[in-house]
């Protein structure tokens, strides 16, 4: 049991620093590169990485909390025991920003969905302000959602456990609320949005209203949709459904309460969902290794000395390369 607990330690910090390495690349290459990274969907993307990149510290500082010596003798029943329990041992910061990273997934979609499907009333309504509204309400979405695992844990007999009484009372709400807050809006959400995206560039294309030209365009935007969708749909529900089905069944009394090995296995997986976005939303996203590569060419290639030319400090005299360089709308 020792050495499965270890096992799942040294995961779980390995998703964390994922997390945090690939979170904190995207954030420095936006930041430094902002001019070209000013439009709704890139700040969106910016704020899923920000996001991200603070769930991979909480996620890595709680591991460790958990795994020192400080949570088995401060559990007792005691104010500073209970706070413990309540905040540490339930997972209370990483489930709200598990959360909020997953509205903030939602807000994306909605935004492409109607930049793509109504250009129109997007250029009229949507603003820099609205967009930050919503970067602050997928934060209040998240942790009032994570009050509720305050509540069902306790710190009793020198342990945090499930508060029987109160999931006698409220285990069935708990659960349904839950999932729904959880997994079924944003499912629903996100699959609505992306397949309207693509059932509209299905009908511009069957129906030919792109001129020549302008079919490859949309050739490859569907293409683009239709991986970003895949992959975020698969990746949402490989790391989300397995935890969810181990609530339902629990709730419906088919299985007992889960052990902490299976309950840190399946927090993990969730996890996981953070380290995979930065591959999914950045760098599968064409503009975002353009400009990561005229970084790195700025940063290491300027001073480099070639065969036959002597090494100045005067301006280069290579062209840069400007190609993808115009933000998406």
């Amino acid at each position: 049991m020792a050495s499965r607990d270890g096992l799942a330690t040294a995961l779980n910090v390995a998703i964390a620093c994922s997390a945090i390495f690939g979170n904190g690349l995207v954030i420095f290459v936006m930041t430094v590169r902002r001019k070209h990274f000013g439009s709704f969907s890139n700040r969106l993307i910016r704020h899923q990485s920000i996001i991200d990149f603070i769930s991979g510290l909480v996620f890595l500082l709680v591991t460790g909390i958990k795994q020192s010596s400080l949570l088995e003798e401060n559990i007792e029943s005691s104010f500073r025991g209970e706070i413990l329990c309540r905040f540490i041992f339930s997972n209370f910061f990483v489930w709200g920003l598990s959360v909020a990273s997953t509205y903030n997934l939602v807000v994306i979609s909605l935004e492409r969905f109607l930049a793509t499907c109504y250009p129109v009333k997007h250029r009229n309504y949507c603003s820099l302000f609205k967009i930050k509204v919503s970067m602050y309400a997928v934060w209040i979405i998240g942790f009032t959602q994570a009050t509720t695992y305050v509540f069902i844990f306790t710190a009793k007999q020198s342990k945090c456990q499930f508060d029987s009484k109160f999931l006698i009372i409220a285990k069935v709400p708990l659960f349904l609320s839950t999932v729904l807050v959880e997994y079924t809006i944003p499912v629903v959400l996100i699959s609505f949005s992306y397949i309207r995206i693509l059932l509209l560039l299905r009908h511009k294309l069957i129906n030919g209203t792109v001129n020549q030209q302008g079919d490859g365009v949309f050739s490859k935007a569907k293409r683009n949709v239709i991986l970003t969708a895949l992959l975020a749909g698969i990746m949402f529900f490989l790391c989300w459904t397995p935890l969810e089905m181990m609530r339902f069944l629990n709730s419906v009394g088919i299985t007992r309460e889960p052990t902490n090995l299976v309950r840190a296995t399946l927090t993990g997986l969730v996890m996981c969902n953070m380290s995979v976005n930065p591959v999914v939303y950045c760098f599968k996203y064409e503009h975002f290794r353009t400009q990561l590569k005229q970084l790195v060419r700025s940063r290491f290639g300027q001073n480099r000395v070639r065969p036959g030319v002597e090494s100045i400090d005067g301006p280069t005299l290579s062209v840069p390369d400007t190609r993808g360089t115009a933000a998406v709308n």
